[in-house]
């Protein structure tokens, strides 16, 4: 089984994506953004995508049987680009963005911010705005069935398990 974490910029997606990888058996996370930053992306998520596929065809040669993936995707171009890819590998998909009340996402950034070395508070309240602004533009589930952050990883987890029919 795949599942793909999609969402805002501080709203838990690493997080959450953690502690679902330490809660299934034989599961590896995948973070987005490491990656992006490992291989800078282009314009698109392709050369993202392409790796994820090589990532999770490597790790299923070696025996894990499910995948959690946490990045952000704003067009739908791209979440169908990855869904095509993905499909072959494992047919079980689960897209999720996850969803906060708007103040109480901004206030998971502060708390995030007052932790770092560097204040990007400022870039950080802008690239949400943005973010905010177009996955709640769109339509139902085009960008992943909405899933609620709101409460502890434990709580969480066992609701996301619950959702992909794995039992607690």
């Amino acid at each position: 089984m795949i599942i793909v974490l999609n969402g805002p910029l501080g709203i838990g997606k690493s997080t959450l994506a953690e502690a679902l990888s330490e809660s299934i058996e034989a599961c590896v996370s995948l973070d987005g953004d490491s990656l992006v930053a490992v291989n800078p992306e282009p314009e698109n998520s392709q050369l993202l995508h392409h790796t994820l596929e090589l990532l999770i065809s490597h790790y299923q040669s070696y025996g894990y049987r499910h995948v959690v993936i946490n990045h952000l995707w704003l067009s739908i171009e791209d979440w169908q680009d990855l869904e095509r890819r993905l499909k072959p590998l494992d047919p079980e998909l689960y897209f999720f963005c996850l969803t906060l009340p708007k103040a109480e996402n901004l206030k998971r950034i502060a708390l995030r911010a007052s932790t770092r070395a560097l204040d990007e508070t400022d870039f950080e309240q802008h690239t949400f705005a943005h973010e905010h602004a177009v996955l709640t533009a769109a339509l139902g589930s085009e960008l992943g069935e909405p899933f609620d952050v709101l409460g502890s990883p434990e709580e969480l987890v066992n609701q996301m398990l619950k959702r992909v029919g794995l039992t607690v």
